[in-house]
């Protein structure tokens, strides 16, 4: 565990699934640095396979970005009504927790995502396949075999053709409202999960212009907060320390941590994606400037 400091995906732990058309492997890049409630993960689905059984949480949302690959994204509300849709880079999907059962299923050349999970408070997971419930590390019927055991039993998936028109809750990156703005040192230009209706997550993907900032230094009372580094590099600033910043960098910050955090940014860009929980009652913290933030359009002095 790497608590604060920025680490490299490639040195964090494979977990590897295969049973039956189910065949990816986790890195748990959020376990890895600390994360108290975000689960954040990079998965990586084998050719032709499946990430995971179809599957619902019960109070968790999930947001994934493609971010290599092609493939299929299937959901489902009932037997008589499954669904599949065409995914490929930058694809946004964001599943509300107690929402369709879903799961990803890989093109020819594979499929790599990025997902961020805002933590669940009852760990139900449910899996209408075999119908079974998840309840953290056990399960429901406790005599019944491993849901991805189970899973792989029933056999392959029945794959209707690809739907043409995608919901609301898959966009790409292009389809979102650009927000972009510069002050100085400090610039965005960002798309963001929040402008497909996620209330409860942030995943959203900045194009940094060289040496900018992304943000004063701040912290959150009650978010945490995580980035990913795409391409670019630059610097991880916490307080006065500076830790170096490259392609397939992790960093999360923990709440109330006290010490100020941004990211700041090489001389040849940033491409960055954040990554964060929307907790009610936060404040954000200013502590060069001060000033602290009770609610959005509203700063004020300390």
């Amino acid at each position: 565990m790497s608590e604060g400091l920025p680490i490299d995906v490639d040195d964090v732990p494979r977990h590897r699934w295969e049973y039956g058309e189910v065949g990816a492997t986790r890195r748990r890049l959020g376990a890895a640095s600390g994360a108290g409630r975000l689960g954040i993960a990079l998965i990586e689905v084998d050719p032709g396979k499946r990430s995971t059984p179809p599957h619902s949480h019960a109070d968790e949302d999930e947001v994934f970005l493609v971010l290599a690959g092609r493939g299929l994204s299937y959901q489902t509300s009932a037997p008589e009504d499954v669904r599949t849709y065409e995914i490929g880079v930058d694809d946004l999907l964001w599943h509300p927790a107690n929402g369709d059962a879903h799961t990803l299923i890989a093109g020819e050349d594979g499929l790599t995502v990025l997902v961020v999970a805002e933590g669940s408070r009852t760990n139900i997971t449910y899996l209408p396949r075999s119908r079974q419930f998840w309840l953290g590390p056990a399960w429901l019927p406790a005599d019944s075999a491993h849901p991805f055991v189970a899973d792989a039993e029933l056999g392959p998936l029945e794959l209707p053709e690809p739907t043409r028109e995608r919901p609301a809750t898959i966009r790409n990156l292009t389809e979102l409202p650009l927000r972009e703005g510069r002050d100085g040192r400090l610039a965005y230009a960002t798309r963001d999960a929040r402008d497909m209706g996620s209330n409860k997550l942030v995943l959203a993907q900045d194009e940094m212009p060289p040496d900018t900032h992304n943000t004063d230094l701040h912290f959150h009372s009650a978010r945490e907060e995580a980035w990913f580094v795409r391409n670019g590099s630059g610097i991880a600033r916490l307080g006065e320390d500076a830790h170096p910043l490259r392609a397939g960098s992790f960093w999360l910050c923990r709440e109330n941590r006290g010490v100020g955090h941004r990211i700041e940014v090489g001389g040849g860009g940033m491409q960055l994606v954040t990554m964060g929980d929307l907790i009610p009652g936060d404040v954000c913290v200013y502590p060069e400037k001060r000033t602290f933030k009770p609610a959005r359009g509203l700063e004020l002095p300390y």
